[in-house]
């Protein structure tokens, strides 16, 4: 068996048997969800939870589609479908090297704009055959001139700013990939006076990890959907960047903590790598 947990560590569960390919998903609903460029999920046959139960709250993000999260601090879970024959697991929850690595990106049709994939494994379009196969994009609000807006996936909640974030970066260290549910996150930082919540600020759930200095998560109390925060003293919010409706406006500087980096997960871009934070 397999473990995985939340961020708070309040939920955690268990998994085995027959383990499904592991895939990479950039559709617009993943993307939100997790605010992270792409989600990676593999699928069980057997998943129980061992701990927390009570916490996990469930949202119908498309017609017999399930998506869960931690009431407490925001997570991504696993769910199963309306048959409840598989369960579909977040890979930056597991504790533990599933033993598969991805095999594949799905829904490339929609990924992230400005995001390259740079590995070898097969891109498709769509999932599966047919029309019925394509994604149910999100409908994005009309661009504002000289403003990046952005929001959570239900629409409780929207956002935008002005201009261009200080900086952007991959984090690949394991509370970013417990709360995203993704094998990294992938933040803008945007100065609080660039930066205007423009709908449902009290939707907004703020977790403070108690042993962390300043790291936390805010997500949509409704759709889990992770969402931008104030990062403790720096005068600038996180923005996630799957939370956004178009490009960020600036370019990643590179991956971090890598030496904290998912198993399952090998970065190939030409961006700086460090094991931890750079000074």
């Amino acid at each position: 068996m397999t473990t995985g947990s939340c961020l708070c560590g309040e939920v955690t569960f268990t998994f085995g048997g027959e383990l499904l390919p592991m895939s990479h998903c950039h559709c617009s609903m993943c993307r939100k969800i997790h605010g992270s460029l792409f989600a990676t999920y593999l699928g069980a046959k057997e998943l129980e939870y061992t701990a927390g139960a009570e916490l996990v709250k469930s949202y119908v993000s498309s017609s017999g589609f399930n998506r869960a999260f931690c009431k407490k601090c925001g997570s991504v879970l696993p769910e199963t479908n309306d048959g409840g024959a598989e369960y579909y697991i977040p890979a930056g929850l597991l504790n533990e090297d599933p033993g598969i690595r991805p095999e594949v990106h799905i829904f490339t049709e929609s990924k992230a704009e400005g995001y390259e994939i740079n590995d070898d494994l097969p891109q498709l379009v769509h999932y599966g055959d047919g029309d019925d196969s394509r994604v149910i994009d999100i409908p994005k609000p009309a661009v504002k001139e000289g403003f990046v807006s952005g929001g959570c996936q239900c629409g409780d909640v929207e956002f935008e700013y002005e201009g261009t974030p200080k900086f952007m970066m991959n984090c690949h260290c394991s509370r970013c990939r417990k709360v995203k549910g993704a094998a990294h996150a992938t933040n803008a930082f945007v100065p609080t006076d660039q930066f205007t919540w423009t709908k449902g600020q009290d939707k907004v759930v703020n977790y403070d990890l108690p042993e962390a200095e300043r790291f936390g998560h805010a997500f949509c109390e409704t759709c889990g959907s992770s969402l931008p925060r104030e990062s403790g003293g720096t005068g600038m919010l996180n923005v996630p960047v799957g939370s956004l409706n178009s490009a960020p406006g600036v370019d990643a500087k590179g991956h971090i903590f890598m030496g904290s980096k998912a198993p399952w997960f090998e970065p190939v871009d030409d961006l700086p790598k460090w094991d931890e934070m750079p000074t």
